[in-house]
């Protein structure tokens, strides 16, 4: 995970005043293939609102304009790509600075803790960053939201 710069260590006594750590558990999963996975996942009950978090929402597509869009693909025999984004809340960016306590596992020295760079699976805004990411990229893209939905984006090209 840190090969994206997720993380940092840092001393605890360089924490700011009245800050604490988000706690942190590790969740084991067998995936299709046989493959053992196991993931970092920060707990986001462990937050404080206001302090950890402002922004906790992440939009989802309105079901009417998923039905029509996937009305129009029939009709107009549009192609369509589904796609998987391998560790998607790893891209998020973080506003607010937040500190967890190291794994297990980890090698330390002294009493040291994560300054989290980027949203982990389990912080409370983690589908908040990554959405707002994964549309800039598409802006940046030539796509343009939809007034009627701001999770339908579309391009001018055709």
């Amino acid at each position: 995970m840190n090969n994206r710069c997720v993380w940092e260590k840092i001393k605890k006594e360089d924490m700011e005043p009245g800050r604490r750590c988000v706690k942190h558990k590790w969740v084991m999963d067998i995936k299709r293939s046989g493959r053992f996975r196991a993931r970092l996942v920060a707990c986001g009950y462990s937050q404080i609102p206001g302090v950890d978090f402002t922004e906790f929402y992440s939009p989802v597509i309105n079901d009417i304009s998923f039905q029509i869009a996937m009305v129009m693909k029939l009709q107009m025999n549009l192609d369509a790509v589904i796609f998987d984004v391998e560790t998607a809340f790893l891209h998020g960016d973080l506003k607010e600075k937040i500190h967890m306590d190291c794994p297990d596992g980890m090698v330390t020295f002294g009493d040291e803790c994560l300054l989290l760079n980027q949203t982990i699976y389990g912080l409370v805004q983690s589908a908040a960053g990554y959405n707002h990411k994964f549309s800039e990229v598409l802006m940046g893209l030539g796509f343009k939201r939809c007034p009627s939905d701001p999770c339908l984006l579309e391009s001018d090209k055709r």
